[in-house]
């Protein structure tokens, strides 16, 4: 698209991506072409902020199960669940508030699943070959070793794949209830972008 599509009512846009896809600043890139807010790693600084706790301490939590990070610190009691089930539930109603306020984009930490029962969601799923977010991983985070990017991909895919399957019963990936999926290697950022612009479009979102 020549120009920015604009917004002809609410849409709740969730973004599901694999390590290394660049799906964040396709999100990003989104958010600015559409002037709405994002919700990414951003939640965990809400959360800090709001709970009084350690953010860095958070972010090394975050989208895992079965973590042991901040019991001496979260305030709950013992009914509220698991630690796990404690983060996870503090990022679920934040989304929720945030998706009542209005149009947003949110990044992952099963965000379908969480608006599933809202009006004017859209799916979509960010990922790449392997080769790709490899080389990608390799520039973003200065490592000049294929082998150790390729091992955090896996470790990073595996820990998302085990925290959207225990919190949701679905399958991370899959095309059940997605809108569409975007190659982001073969489209591009950009591409991408323009490609859920495009979509808002037909589906009647945007002009």
């Amino acid at each position: 698209m020549e120009k920015n599509v604009k917004l002809t009512k609410k849409v709740l846009i969730t973004l599901g991506r694999e390590y290394g896809s660049a799906g964040h600043i396709v999100a990003e890139r989104l958010g600015r072409k559409l002037d709405i807010p994002v919700f990414d790693k951003n939640l965990i600084t809400i959360i800090a902020k709001k709970h009084g706790l350690d953010e860095s301490t958070l972010l090394s939590s975050d989208e895992r199960i079965g973590s042991l990070f901040f019991d001496s610190y979260a305030p709950y009691g013992p009914e509220s669940g698991s630690v796990s089930e404690r983060l996870f539930i503090m990022q679920s109603n934040i989304i929720k508030q945030e998706a009542d306020k209005g149009s947003a984009i949110f990044v992952g930490r099963c965000a379908n699943d969480i608006l599933r029962k809202y009006d004017d969601v859209l799916n979509f799923f960010i990922f790449a070959p392997k080769a790709a977010r490899i080389s990608y991983i390799m520039e973003a985070d200065d490592i000049a070793d294929a082998a150790a990017a390729e091992k955090i991909i896996r470790r990073m895919d595996k820990a998302r794949r085990n925290y959207y399957q225990f919190y949701t019963d679905m399958k991370w990936g899959s095309t059940d209830g997605m809108d569409m999926l975007l190659n982001s290697a073969s489209l591009g950022l950009d591409g991408c972008v323009e490609a859920i612009e495009h979509y808002l479009v037909l589906r009647g979102y945007a002009e």
